[in-house]
Order: structure tokens, then sequence, then C-alpha cells
């Protein structure tokens, strides 16, 4: 069943009052998602789908600058999947300025999920020895959240509202270390 305007406007307006410049998808709509946007500053190193290595001919740099990276990931995410990003920053450079946003979309500004610190879908691993484990069970470590970035590279969003859509409402996130993974529970 299609929404109504009615409730249309309903979501739009809830979206508004909880500050969200865009709202998410209605609940009758389809929730998956086509593709991923990832912004990083320096980069993704790899990214797994429910434990698995997403093969690089899914995955597509859209634009470097000054060697962080713009990514899109082709790899359709589901209800109850998870999504395991693998980054790193270098902290010597540009002042330890960091970065990483991501947004699971259907289409331009058709979002399904985006990176935001107060959702406790996401979370982080920066363990070496636990990074297996982390990518290969859903649940380890969902425990520990993904953090606020104390220095975040200042074109990140832009470059997120620029290959995700201008209605871009997410936040970027880290681990605690320069070395990290971090992973999405898809609720």
């Amino acid at each position: 069943m299609k929404p109504t305007s009615i409730q249309n406007l309903a979501v739009l307006a809830t979206g508004l009052l909880l500050g969200l410049s865009a709202p998410l998808l209605a609940d009758d709509e389809d929730q998956s998602v086509r593709y991923l946007v990832t912004v990083a500053d320096d980069f993704v190193v790899d990214v797994y789908y429910d434990g698995k290595v997403v093969p690089d001919e899914s995955r597509h740099l859209l634009a470097e600058t000054f060697g962080a990276t713009t990514e899109r990931i082709d790899v359709p995410v589901h209800q109850g999947d998870w999504i395991v990003f693998h980054v790193v920053n270098d902290r010597m450079r540009w002042g330890g300025v960091s970065y990483f946003a991501a947004a699971g979309l259907q289409d331009e500004n058709k979002f399904v999920f985006v990176s935001k610190i107060s959702s406790a879908d996401w979370s982080a691993c920066d363990d070496p020895s636990s990074a297996d484990r982390f990518i290969a069970e859903k649940n380890f470590l969902s425990d520990r959240p993904a953090r606020e970035i104390a220095k975040p590279w200042g074109d990140g969003d832009r470059l997120m509202k620029k290959y995700a859509g201008d209605s871009w409402f997410g936040e970027p996130l880290w681990g605690r270390a320069s070395d990290t993974w971090i992973k999405y529970i898809v609720p």
C-alpha cells in the first residue's frame, strides 16, 4: 500500500521536529539498500558484507581529494544484514583530522540509513586481534559504540552531500584508533 499525502506529510513533519533535514523512507516503502556511499579521510581498506569481503569490482572510487576518498559500493543490503568498514587515517597529516561517514541508499536522496553517532546500530573495533571476529559475528562488540570525531575533516560533509544527495543528514564517526573497523547492523 502506498502512503497517502497525509502520511508523507506526517513523516516529513516528524523528521523536521527531530531536527532531520530529510526523512528516512516511510515504513511501508521498500527498505532495501541498492548501494552505499562512503567518504573517508584517509580511506576504506576493505568492506565486508555479512562477514564476507565485498569484491573490488563492486567498489567504485568517485573522488580522491588529497588522499581522502569517496566511494560508491554496489551491494544490496537488507534488514538483519551487517556491514563492516575497515578505515585508516594517518594522524600525522593535516593536523590529525579524520573522517568516516556512510549512507545506504536506494537512489540519490533516498536514504535507508546514514551514519549517526547517537545510533546504537554503529559500533567500532580498534583491536586488530579482534577484527576477524568483529567482521564475522554480527553482534560481537556491538556494545562498543562508534565515536564522535575530535577533529573532523572539513570537506567530508560536502562530499557526502555531493555524492549521496544534498539532503544527507548523517554524521561522521570513528573508533578510538587511527586503524579501526566500523560496523553497521541493519535493524
